[in-house]
């Protein structure tokens, strides 16, 4: 196969219109070991694997299994149902230290706020993800491989691989990793007490309208090409605010602290 340091690991295979089949992950790890993309994302996590089997099932999308592994089911869904617990247990841990004094309640709020798709997709990034996720064809020309939801999904599959491979506290180091260089790159800091309120936009929307005007926001979407959203947030008959997101769920939230933001201010100024 022909490697390029600028392509995705998945443009490779359709680049070299790549036919062969794997029986299993250790036939793929041969092929793509030495790929710079996969040392440069195994230097970041400064972590090394015992088994690279796992590694390779973490990056393949089911679409990936389904065409070249003849196999939907050999892909990132085992391990990242069981990245998503291992994840959940680390941030309530690093919470409960952090901020002693929150609620549960608080404190449940600002793990979800921590652990769903939109701040997945950040960590992800940070680390360059979507370079090695192995996604299928017609995934790759919806660039799949970059889909906010598929890259949560792949850092979770990842932790779990790393946990499966090795053991609860390796798995809290790499995550303390990427967390850190998530933070460098992008000077925002990860565990922040004020993401319960952009988290909680939605609920705290509802509120303030009803407090308002005595009647509740809708949402309304349609699909896109590349498999994008149009998400438009209405109140009665009011266009608000509109917008292109990776999914439904993230524009809500997005466009809802937006409109939340505008009607306070107008608020305290009234």
């Amino acid at each position: 196969m022909t490697f390029n340091t600028n392509m995705t690991l998945s443009a490779v295979f359709v680049q070299d219109n790549f036919t062969n089949k794997f029986s299993d992950f250790s036939q793929l790890q041969v092929l793509l070991k030495d790929q710079q993309s996969i040392l440069t994302l195994l230097n970041k996590l400064s972590y090394t694997f015992n088994n690279l089997d796992l590694l390779y099932q973490a990056l393949s999308h089911s679409s990936f299994a389904h065409e070249y592994m003849l196999d939907s089911r050999q892909s990132y869904e085992t391990l990242e149902f069981l990245g998503d617990s291992v994840l959940s247990l680390i941030v309530i841990d690093e919470l409960l230290a952090k901020f002693p004094a929150l609620s549960e309640g608080q404190l449940s709020k600002l793990r979800a706020s921590l652990v769903n798709e939109s701040s997945l997709e950040k960590l992800a990034k940070s680390i360059a993800l979507e370079n090695v996720i192995l996604v299928g064809k017609g995934e790759l020309k919806n660039q799949g491989n970059s889909r906010s939801s598929i890259m949560a999904d792949v850092l979770e599959a990842l932790l779990g691989a790393i946990y499966k491979d090795s053991n609860l506290e390796s798995t809290r180091a790499v995550f303390h990793t990427i967390v850190d260089l998530y933070e460098r790159e992008s000077g925002v800091v990860f565990y922040n007490e004020e993401n319960i309120i952009q988290f909680d936009s939605k609920t705290r929307l509802q509120e303030l309208t009803m407090a308002l005007y005595k009647t509740l926001p809708t949402y309304k979407s349609r699909e896109c090409e590349g498999a994008e959203f149009e998400v438009s947030l209405w109140l009665d008959s009011k266009l608000l605010a509109q917008g292109i997101y990776q999914s439904k769920k993230k524009g809500e939230r997005e466009l809802a602290a937006k409109i939340l933001k505008e009607l306070e201010t107008e608020n305290k100024k009234s």
